[in-house]
Order: C-alpha cells, then sequence, then structure tokens
C-alpha cells in the first residue's frame, strides 16, 4: 500500500527528528497485526501529574502540562470499527492524521466522538451505536484520555459499545458512571462536538456551509465566546421574547381598550332612557311594597271588626243555652247513655276482633309446628342416606388398600434414567449435527439464489446497454458511465424521482446541452471544467436541498448540485455582434450552446459564458491590443489559444499581463463514434453472465438433492428418538407410580380412619334429628289445642257483641222520641251554633289575609326600610284604592319608554368592568415591558461591544488568511430589530474584479468553500473557548495552489503557543510542505494487505533517511547536516514487530 512521501523544510529550517515528525500509536486492525511505536518507555500513563513534576514526557519531548484543560492527550480503540486494537498518543497542538482511505482515519474522529458521550448524529454517519462495533465481534471499546484542570488527574473517558443490545456504558477513571456525568464533564471542559466550528466530520464539511448566518452565530459564540456571553445572549433571547410578547399584548390591549370603550359609547342613548326608566321602574317597586303595607293594615283591622262579632255571637250562645237547660237535660241524659252503649258495642267489636286473631295465630302456629316436623324428618332421613353411602365407601377405601398393598408387594421393571438419557442424547447431538448440515446448505442455497438473481439482473443490465450504445442518448450515456459511475448513478436515480420535486431538475450538461456547431466545440469547452459538464441543476432552494440529500446523506454519491435562481435572459452580452467581430471574434460562447434555459443559466451564473467570446480563426495582434484595451472580455478563445486577461495595479495603471494556453481537444459534445470496445466489453460480460447462471443453476440442483437426502435422514432420526423417548416415559411412568404406592396406601389409611369418625358422628347426628322430630310432634299437638280454645273466646265475644248491639236500637230509639218533644229549642241553638262557626270561619279567613299581608310585607321590605319607618307612616295617610291608582299611573309612564336595546345598560356595565379589567391588564404589562426593557439595555450594553469585539478579531484573522493567497475575505455581525435574526455573515471573493459574496452552498464551488470553511475555524483559533478542534478531510477540494496556502497558515495558527489542540484529517498531503516542531504527524496504514513484516519493513525512519538522501543530491551543501540528523533520527526511533 503506497503512502505519500514524506517531506522536510527548506533550507535555513532546523530539520525535525524522526520523532518529531511522526507520532507513536499501537495498531492492530485488518487481517494482519502490527504495532508501530517510537519510544515505548515514553507510551505510558500519563494521568497522574502535580503541581511540582510535570507528566510522562510526550513522544516528540512536549510534556503534557502544554496541553490545554480537556485536550485530548490519548485514544485507545478495540475492536472499533476497521481497527482490532490501536492507540493514539497526540500532540498538543497541531496533528495532522493522513494515510490512504479506507485506513481508519475517520474511524479516529468516531471514536473521538463517541467516546465523549456525543451522539452518532453528530458525525452523519451510522445512528446505531452497534454498527460501529469491529465485524465478527460483539463489543467494542474506547478509551479517551483528557488533559485534567491544573493540580488534577487527567480524566479518562471508556465506553463500552455492545452490539446485540445497541447499548453504551461509560466510565471515568476506571468507575462506571451515567451519560449525564459525561455530558456535564464535557460541558465543564467546554468541549461541543456537535458544534461545527470546533469538530467538523467529513461528512459536515458541506453542511457547515449550508448553516444559515444565524446558526453560524450560535456555533461561533460556543465555539469561541467566554461563558458569560453564551449566557447573555441566551438572556437576550429569552428577554426579547418575553419582549415581543409584552409588546404585542401592550399594542393589542390598548387597541383593545379603544373597541370596548366605542362599543360602551354605542350604547349611551339607550343607557339613559333606560335610567329614566328605572327611575320609574323604582317608583314602582316602592308603591308595590306599600300597597302590601296598606293591604297588611286594612286586613288587620278587619280582624278586630270580626273580633268584635265573634264574642256577640257567643254571648247569644250562652244566652240561650242556660234558658233551655232544664227541657234539654233529660234529651241529654238519653244521649249520654246511647253514647255509652255505642262504647260497649265497639269495646265488644274490638274483643271479637282480637279473638279472631288469636284465633288465626293459632292456626299459623300448627302450621308451623307441622313444617317442623316435616323438615325435621326430611333432614333424618337425608342423614340415614348419607350414613349408607358412607358405609359403603368405606368398604370401597378398605378394598382399595388392600389391592394397593397388593400392588406394591410387585418390583417394577428395571429403569436407570442415565442410561435413557444418554441413549437420546446422543441422538440429539447427531439429529444437530444434521441440522447444522441442512442450515449449511440453506445458506448456501440462499446466496446461490442471490448471485442468480444478481447474474439475471446483470444479463438485463448488459443486454439493455448493449441495446442502448445503438441510440445517441445510449451512446451519451454509456459516455457518461465511463467518465463517472456515481454522476450516472445520480441521473439513474433522478430519471425515476422527477415527482419528488417542484420543478423540473435537470441532469448533467453533457446530457441535456450541445454545441450548435461542432467546428466550436473544443472552444466552448475549453472554459468548462469537468464538475461543469456533470452538474445537476435544480430551479428551486427545496429541490436543491432534497437532492443533495439524497445523493449526499442516502446515496453516499459525489456529484455536484446547482443552483440559479436568475432567468437566462438576464445575463446580458456585455457588447454588440458587430463590436465582437470587429475585435476578430466570432461570438460569445452562450452563443454557441443550446439547451435547457436554467442549465444555460447556471452556466453563465458560475462560469460566465456570456462574457467569453471565442473564435475559429487566430487574432492579430491589434485585435489582441483593442481586445484587451476595450477591457469588457477578460477571458476569450481563438484559433487554438485561450488567452485570460488579468489587471496588475502593481505595474502602472491600465497594466495588464495575459495567460495563453493551448486549446485541447474536448471529451464532451463530439460527434465521435462510440468505442466498439465498450459493446465488446458489454457482449463479453453478457457471455460470462450466461455462462456463470448456467453454472448456479446446476449447483442449486446439486444441493436441493443433498438437502431432500439430509432432511428425509433427520425426519427418520427424529422419529427414533421419539420411540426412544416414549419407551422412557412409559418406564419412567411405572417407576413413579410403584415409588408412589406407600403414600397412596397411607394416604387411603388417613381416609379410612376419617370415615369412621364420620359414620360414629353420623349415628350421633340421626339420634339428634330424632329427638328434635319427637319434640316437634308434641309442640305440634299443644298448638292444635291452644286453637281449640281460642275457637270457644270467639264464640262468647259474638254473643256479648250482640246483646250490645240490641241495646243500642233500643236507646236511639228512646232518644229520638225525647228529641222531637224538643226540636224548636234545639234548632234555635243549632242555628246560634252555625252563626257562630259561620263568625269564626270568617274570622279565621280574615286573619289568614293578615298573616299572608304581613309575610309579604316583611318579605318586600328590608331590616333597614322596616327599621325607618317609612312605609308604616305612609301607610297610615292612605288607602288601598290610592295606592293602586298611583301604581297604575306609574306603570303607564315607564311602558311609554321604549329602548332600541333592552340589555343596554346591563351590557353597559359589563362593558365598563371589561375596559377596568382590560386597563389593569395594560398597565401590567406596560410594567412588564419597561422592565425586560431595562434588563436588556443592562446586559446588551455588555454584551454587544464583547460581540463586535469578538467578530472584529475574527474578521481581522479572516481578512488576513485571505489576503495572504491574494483573495479577500469578510466576517461582519447582521444586527437585525429582531434579535433572533442577528447574524455572522461571511463574505469572499476568489477572483479579481469581483465584488465580495455571501458564502453559501450555491455561490462558491467545493474548493472555494473548503477553503473559507477552514479559514474560518482558523479565524477562531485564538480565541477559542473549546480545548481541540477536529477538521476532516477539508483539503479535499482545494486546488494545490490554495492547499498550500491554506496549510501554511493552518500550521502557522495552530503551533503558536497557548492556543487550543487542533486535528486535521485527510488521505493525502502535497510535499514540500511546511512543517513547525509543535505539530505532530500521524500515518495510518492498516489493512489485510499490509506487509506482515510490519514495521521492520514498514518504518518510517527508514523513509525519512530514503527522503533525506535523495535531498542531499539536489542540495550538497545540507548533505552533512542531513546525514547527522539522520543518524540521531535513527537513534531516536524503534521499530518492532507485534
Amino acid at each position: 500500500m503506497a503512502s505519500e512521501p514524506v517531506s522536510f523544510p527548506a533550507a535555513g529550517q532546523p530539520n525535525p527528528t524522526d520523532d518529531e515528525m511522526f507520532s507513536n500509536f499501537n495498531l492492530r486492525g485488518g487481517d494482519g497485526s502490527h504495532n508501530v511505536n517510537g519510544s515505548r518507555s515514553q507510551a505510558r500513563s500519563r494521568r497522574r501529574r502535580d503541581s511540582t513534576a510535570s507528566a510522562s514526557p510526550q513522544p516528540n519531548g512536549q510534556s503534557s502540562s502544554e496541553f490545554q484543560p480537556g485536550a485530548i492527550v490519548r485514544v485507545k480503540l478495540k475492536d472499533f470499527v476497521t481497527y482490532n486494537e490501536a492507540e493514539f498518543f497526540l500532540g498538543p497542538s497541531l496533528n495532522m492524521v493522513i494515510g490512504p482511505n479506507g485506513t481508519g482515519k475517520s474511524s479516529l474522529v468516531c471514536a473521538i466522538c463517541l467516546g465523549l458521550g456525543f451522539p452518532s448524529n453528530v458525525l452523519g454517519r451510522a445512528t446505531a451505536y452497534g454498527e460501529y462495533v469491529k465485524h465478527g465481534t460483539d463489543e467494542a471499546t474506547i478509551e479517551v484520555e483528557l488533559q485534567g484542570e491544573p493540580g488534577e488527574d487527567n480524566y479518562v473517558v471508556g465506553l463500552l459499545i455492545t452490539r446485540e443490545t445497541n447499548s453504551r456504558e461509560f466510565t471515568i477513571n476506571g468507575r462506571k458512571t451515567t451519560h449525564k456525568e459525561v455530558h456535564q464533564l464535557m460541558g465543564r471542559l467546554r468541549i461541543q462536538i456537535d458544534n461545527l466550528c470546533q469538530f467538523l466530520p467529513q461528512e459536515k464539511v458541506a453542511e457547515f456551509a449550508g448553516l444559515t448566518p444565524v446558526e453560524l452565530l450560535e456555533k461561533t459564540l460556543q465555539a469561541a465566546a467566554p461563558e458569560e456571553m453564551i449566557a447573555w445572549q441566551s438572556e437576550l433571547k429569552d428577554h426579547y421574547k418575553v419582549q415581543g410578547e409584552a409588546q404585542r399584548s401592550a399594542d393589542e390591549g390598548g387597541k383593545e381598550i379603544k373597541r370596548l370603550e366605542e362599543r360602551q359609547a354605542a350604547l349611551q342613548a339607550d343607557v339613559e332612557r333606560l335610567r329614566e326608566k328605572e327611575q320609574y321602574e323604582t317608583a314602582i317597586a316602592k308603591l308595590k311594597k306599600l300597597k302590601l303595607v296598606v293591604a297588611y293594615n286594612e286586613a288587620r283591622a278587619q280582624v278586630s271588626e270580626e273580633k268584635k262579632k265573634k264574642k256577640d255571637a257567643e254571648r247569644r250562645l250562652s244566652r240561650l243555652q242556660k234558658d233551655s237547660a232544664p227541657s234539654l237535660e233529660a234529651v241529654n241524659r238519653k244521649q249520654e247513655y246511647v253514647e255509652g252503649v255505642k262504647a260497649a258495642v265497639e269495646t265488644r267489636t274490638a274483643t271479637l276482633r282480637d279473638a279472631e286473631k288469636d284465633a288465626d295465630n293459632a292456626v299459623r302456629g300448627i302450621e308451623a309446628a307441622e313444617s317442623k316436623v316435616r323438615n325435621l324428618a326430611g333432614q333424618l332421613e337425608a342423614e340415614q342416606g348419607a350414613f349408607a353411602a358412607r358405609r359403603q365407601e368405606l368398604g370401597k377405601i378398605r378394598k382399595k388398600i388392600t389391592e394397593l398393598e397388593a400392588k406394591h408387594r410387585q418390583n417394577p421393571r428395571e429403569f436407570d434414567p442415565a442410561e435413557w438419557n444418554r441413549r437420546i442424547r446422543e441422538q440429539e447431538h447427531k439429529i444437530r449435527d444434521k441440522d447444522q448440515e441442512v442450515a449449511e446448505l440453506n445458506e448456501k442455497l440462499a446466496t446461490l439464489k442471490i448471485e442468480g438473481r444478481e447474474k439475471q439482473k446483470t444479463l438485463r443490465t448488459a443486454q439493455a446497454k448493449i441495446d442502448a450504445l445503438d441510440s445517441h442518448q445510449g451512446q451519451l450515456l454509456s459516455q457518461l458511465q465511463q467518465t463517472d459511475r456515481e454522476v450516472a448513478e445520480a441521473w439513474e436515480w433522478l430519471q425515476k424521482n422527477q415527482n419528488l420535486f417542484e420543478k423540473e431538475v435537470f441532469g448533467p450538461p453533457m446530457l441535456t446541452c450541445s454545441v450548435k456547431d461542432p467546428r466550436y466545440s473544443d472552444l466552448v469547452q475549453a472554459f468548462l471544467q469537468r464538475d461543469d459538464f456533470l452538474c445537476f441543476t435544480a430551479q428551486t432552494k427545496n429541490d436543491h436541498s432534497t437532492l443533495s440529500t439524497q445523493l449526499y446523506k442516502v446515496m453516499r454519491l459525489s456529484a455536484t448540485v446547482r443552483t440559479c435562481f436568475k432567468d437566462i435572459n438576464s445575463f446580458r452580452r456585455p457588447m454588440s455582434q458587430a463590436e465582437l467581430n470587429a475585435l476578430g471574434l466570432d461570438g460569445f460562447v452562450l452563443d454557441f450552446l443550446e439547451g435547457p434555459d436554467p442549465v444555460l443559466a447556471m452556466l453563465c451564473s458560475e462560469k460566465s459564458l456570456h462574457r467569453l467570446a471565442i473564435a475559429l480563426d487566430d487574432i492579430s495582434e491589434e485585435q489582441y491590443d483593442k481586445i484587451t484595451m476595450n477591457g469588457n472580455i477578460r477571458s476569450f478563445a481563438a484559433g487554438r489559444e485561450c488567452y485570460q486577461v488579468r489587471s496588475r495595479a502593481e505595474y502602472g495603471p491600465g497594466a495588464v499581463s495575459t495567460i495563453v494556453t493551448q486549446v485541447r481537444q474536448g471529451n464532451f459534445w463530439t460527434d465521435k463514434p462510440v468505442d466498439d470496445s465498450v459493446k465488446r466489453e458489454l457482449q463479453h460480460q453478457l457471455a460470462e453472465a450466461i455462462g456463470e447462471l448456467h453454472e448456479l443453476k446446476q449447483e442449486n440442483i446439486r444441493l436441493s438433492g443433498l438437502m431432500d437426502a439430509l432432511r428425509a435422514e433427520v425426519a427418520k432420526m427424529r422419529e427414533e428418538v421419539e420411540q426412544v423417548r416414549a419407551q422412557k416415559n412409559e418406564l419412567q411412568r411405572e417407576h413413579s407410580i410403584w415409588q408412589a404406592l406407600p403414600d397412596k396406601i397411607e394416604s387411603e389409611k388417613r381416609s379410612e380412619q376419617d370415615k369412621r369418625q364420620e359414620l360414629v358422628e353420623a349415628q350421633r347426628q340421626m339420634a339428634d334429628l330424632q329427638k328434635q322430630h319427637d319434640r316437634a310432634v308434641l309442640e305440634k299437638a299443644e298448638a292444635v289445642l291452644q286453637h281449640q280454645a281460642k275457637l270457644s273466646n270467639i264464640r262468647e265475644a259474638y254473643q256479648a257483641l250482640q246483646e250490645a248491639k240490641v241495646l243500642l236500637i233500643e236507646a236511639q230509639s228512646d232518644f229520638q222520641v225525647l228529641k222531637e218533644k224538643n226540636a224548636e229549642i234545639i234548632k234555635n241553638l243549632e242555628d246560634e251554633k252555625k252563626a257562630l262557626a259561620e263568625i269564626s270561619k270568617q274570622m279565621a279567613q280574615i286573619r289568614q289575609r293578615a298573616i299572608d299581608a304581613k309575610a309579604a310585607a316583611e318579605d318586600a321590605l328590608s331590616e333597614e326600610e322596616r327599621s325607618e319607618g317609612e312605609f308604616s307612616a305612609l301607610a297610615k295617610a292612605t288607602t288601598l284604592e290610592q295606592v293602586e291608582s298611583d301604581l297604575r299611573t306609574q306603570e303607564n309612564l315607564a311602558e311609554g319608554i321604549e329602548a332600541n336595546n333592552p340589555h343596554a345598560l346591563r351590557e353597559y356595565q359589563d362593558w365598563a368592568q371589561k375596559i377596568e379589567r382590560r386597563k389593569a391588564i395594560h398597565d401590567r404589562c406596560t410594567a412588564q415591558l419597561a422592565d425586560v426593557n431595562a434588563k436588556i439595555e443592562t446586559i446588551r450594553s455588555q454584551w454587544e461591544p464583547r460581540l463586535d469585539e469578538l467578530v472584529s478579531r475574527i474578521n481581522d484573522a479572516f481578512s488576513y488568511n485571505f489576503e495572504q493567497i491574494s483573495c479577500a475575505g469578510e466576517v461582519g455581525v447582521h444586527k437585525d430589530e429582531d434579535f433572533d435574526k442577528w447574524a455572522i455573515e461571511i463574505k469572499v471573493r476568489f477572483r479579481a474584479g469581483e465584488a465580495l459574496q455571501r458564502l453559501d452552498q450555491h455561490r462558491q464551488s467545493g474548493g472555494e468553500r473548503a477553503v473559507s470553511t477552514i479559514f474560518y475555524l482558523m479565524s477562531l483559533q485564538s480565541m477559542a473557548q473549546a480545548p481541540f478542534r477536529v477538521v476532516d478531510e477539508i483539503n479535499q477540494g482545494m486546488d494545490p495552489r490554495n492547499e498550500r496556502m491554506v496549510h501554511e497558515r493552518m500550521v502557522e495558527i495552530a503551533c503558536r503557543e497557548h492556543t487550543s489542540q487542533y486535528f486535521l484529517i485527510t488521505p493525502k498531503l502535497l510535499s514540500g510542505l511546511r512543517y513547525d516542531k509543535r505539530m505532530r504527524v500521524h500515518t495510518i496504514i492498516s489493512g489485510e494487505h499490509v506487509d506482515p513484516q510490519g514495521t521492520i519493513k514498514m518504518n518510517f525512519s527508514k523513509f525519512a533517511e530514503i527522503q533525506r538522501g535523495l535531498l542531499n543530491r539536489t542540495i550538497p551543501f545540507a548533505s552533512q547536516m542531513v546525514r547527522e540528523e539522520s543518524s540521531q533520527a535513527s537513534s531516536m526511533v524503534e521499530a518492532s514487530q507485534a
């Protein structure tokens, strides 16, 4: 496996030793196991240190005291992704991790992220933790050692990942802990792996440029600002949110108050009428109360009159009774006699009823006694039956005991369970072996089916490709497949899923566009790069995001997606066709291309095709001078040469320089016939696939036959096992039954004893029942005799009643004769009594009316009104008729007043209450708004100047970095009225004559975004609050010039003293790059093809010696110095095989 050559500093710079250039780490990965070590004594644990002695020395001579708190000192992996076992010892400044693709560089990044407790989605890779466990193992372990605070131990954070349960277990310094505690530790050390400004893995590079300016401000503050600034920003967000809500509430409250007052004012006219009516209604209510009081006074006067009438009637009745007393004395005595006889009749009638009741009770007593006799007879009969049944059960038990004793005397057949189990296990083991063979055959058959389907798919695909080669579009697709398979795969997916997008998304221009005149094809292509032919064009931001997500994150394809929101007509030519022809040019590139307008607009936006001129013939010197002096055309092609005119202000006003390159033959938009070798290759693949498919079918038939035979054999073996198991169960059941016989016999004997006891108890119960039955018969006889006595009492009572009734008839006859003789006297008495009764009745009615009137008046009048005596005084001065007349007058006046809204007064009062409540709420909102405004002013006066200072420092560093590569960059703060929209704005310019443009995913190319991203991250280095930062493969999209300049700036910034730790992960580096003694280079070479000799052959000190030897040939005056340093490096580097 090849690796990039190791380069050394230029002459005049001190050459680093091998230990300084290469880090030490233990590595066992892939199918081979190797250790790459420096000095093993320097690979000891550096967790313990104190204030008087530094920690163990680092491999390049740096001590752990140079590490910032929270920096990564060491990472150890086991069974993680591609690693069997590896241990990395890291430097405190710039750490460059290089090595070929697939060796595990990004796995180190994954280990740092997961090992420090951050979620896997931060990486943009697999989300299930179990997927990070190395294939073929069950668990993976990660150990990350972090530099501790001054005077404290280092923190060693451990992580154990279990594949089966997809679970994680954390430890800190060997002690089990929770994920929450690990997260708290990361917060204390300001480690923010979820912040792209600190941790930028390979899959998130594009996402950084896609951060909104608001998100970028958030991430920047988290990475570079002190904690109090972040806290202030959070408080400001909360306060501005409260301010917005309070302001909205205050504004809405003011509008609501105004609206309520308007609604209330609209009711004013009706309210005035209703208040007038209310006055009349008040008078009506007062008259109604007065009416009740007057009614009560009049009723009370009537009661007094009726009392006088009653007294007069009572005196008249008394005189009449006194005068007629002698005449009525005999009648009264006879009447008393009649009453006495009536009482006797009633008494004797009651006596007769009592006697009849007693007789009925006696009958019920007889029935109860008879029922009791029957019940006891039934119980006695049932008990006798139960006694007989128990005697039979006792006989059965005795018989069963005899049978069980006889069986127990007979010994069972011999039974050895261990021997039977051994036979069964032997058979089952054979069956498992056969099942394993069946499973293996099943797996082979499944594999064959999958291979068969794949071969059939290959057949169809090859045939389709062969058929497609006969069409022009098919030839273009074949060319695209040969040029970039990933772009071809993306185009195939896009054609099937156009319905997912808002507008049509166009494929690569090599397919969708063409050159109108083939003669100009090479000239047109001279201004376009490979990505320009192979990119996709979306018409909306959402479509761009959808396609990017699908290609980058879902399908993991490397394809360029571009968007242009301008219309093709907005790209205007800088001069007319006549002016262009006068300069010897045929037209602009856009004039010779045809294709969809959005695609052409995108190419104009990206490559300015509307400003690039071409001509088939060469131009003259005079025409060249006119073009350069004109200034509207900076790039053009004529004949077979391409010209780029650049302004050189350093040489004076109007000075220019021109770069002339040859126009190469274009690879696209040509009429060249398709390469027959492609078709022959496809036909060859088709023939091979047919043959392989036939072989797979034959193998499938053979394996199916073996499978049927094995299954039949297994079925037979299972049947034999079941027979053996049945025999064993039969013997085991027989033996178990014989062993249980003594217990059964003992149980039956206990049952026999219980039954005998039950028989004795039953005999006693039957004797008791017989006694109860005899007593019940005697009680029945006594009840019959009592019934006879009650019947005699009935006869005597009946005779006495008849005698009393005869006497009553005689007495009533005598009383009637006397009554007729004194009829007139009696009539007069009756008349007086009736008159008295009528007066009493009338007086009672009048009294009730007075009571009701009094109650009504008391209910109507309040306690205060009664105590004042106003109504009593008014009632004495008027009559009921006068009050009723006044009441009718007031009611007529009230009825004459009508309001449009009868509920206006109530609504008016409701509006008043609502207005009062709204004003109270509005006052509270106003007070809250004033309070929060004061808080915002206080915090913002501290936060905003420090933010401006922080961004100014970032801008200075960012602009300086861009100046070093002859470009321009600017960082500023966008301050919006809405605080949530405050943002960081990054503007860059990569070409002279262009204006600064905001950095985003659409305006700049991938390489330009990569340069901008790394420069921005480097600008944060001196202000970084985080102890380390990671950038993965950021240099892959850069051209060599930019990569070299970026590397220069990165080494300069990251290797300063007292800066945070820095990681750059990359699969390759240019040669001759700058080196600093504070940086550490980690070279990873692993995999199944690593040389078995390990570090004996793959010894980096030898590589360095070879490189120095090459340098010695070209730099003679440095040879002695190189030899000395090589000797020194060789003595410092020890390589050994694991």
